[in-house]
């Protein structure tokens, strides 16, 4: 994996008096044939995601982007406020066969990620003012390291109208301990049966 440090494409973000957070940068998701929605982590907004210290935008191994689908992930080095968001308009799941989806987050633990073992993560739902939330412990996820894991977070339905949206999110913000060692490849919506 090359960091954009490494690559050259680094440009600073913070002391330039732009945001340390990184905001979804406009990257469209892409349907697939079989209803999956890919979501990548440009498509995403990742607290912290522009301060290197923090997060790091790299470029996928050739084996990881046929494991995940993905070219880019986050690599987080350490933060105790971790809060990465998404919005989608239900219009992009238009022609899907199914009306209810899962959201997975697509996340490689490293050999040294830590901090996961003392509180859960929480994943959010919020489906046109409804909001669910679910609650996660990372530590069985971090015992396969250097694999990806599609990390269940949260269900939500589409009616045949196709108003609205779906926000989702994956945060951990009440506690001050510090975690780090893992890799976002993104976010995948899959049709959920039954």
């Amino acid at each position: 994996m090359q960091t954009d440090i490494e690559s050259g494409s680094y440009k600073p973000m913070v002391g330039l008096g732009l945001s340390p957070h990184r905001e979804s940068d406009g990257s469209k998701p892409t349907p697939l044939a079989n209803g999956t929605v890919v979501v990548p982590v440009n498509a995403l907004n990742i607290i912290w995601g522009n301060d290197q210290r923090f997060w790091k935008l790299i470029r996928l191994s050739e084996e990881d982007r046929k494991s995940t689908g993905f070219t880019e992930g986050m690599q987080l080095v350490q933060v105790n406020w971790i809060e990465v968001t998404g919005k989608l308009p239900k219009s992009t799941f238009r022609g899907a066969s199914a009306c209810q989806f899962e959201i997975y987050y697509i996340v490689k633990f490293q050999s040294d990620a830590f901090g996961w073992h003392s509180i859960p993560i929480k994943f959010k739902v919020k489906d046109n003012g409804s909001e669910t939330v679910k609650k996660v412990m990372f530590e069985p996820y971090r015992d396969k390291n250097q694999a990806w894991q599609e990390i269940p977070g949260g269900v939500f339905k589409i009616s045949s109208d196709w108003n609205g949206v779906v926000e989702f999110g994956m945060l951990e913000v009440e506690s001050n301990w510090w975690k780090g060692g893992i890799v976002l490849g993104g976010v995948k919506i899959k049709p959920k049966a039954g």
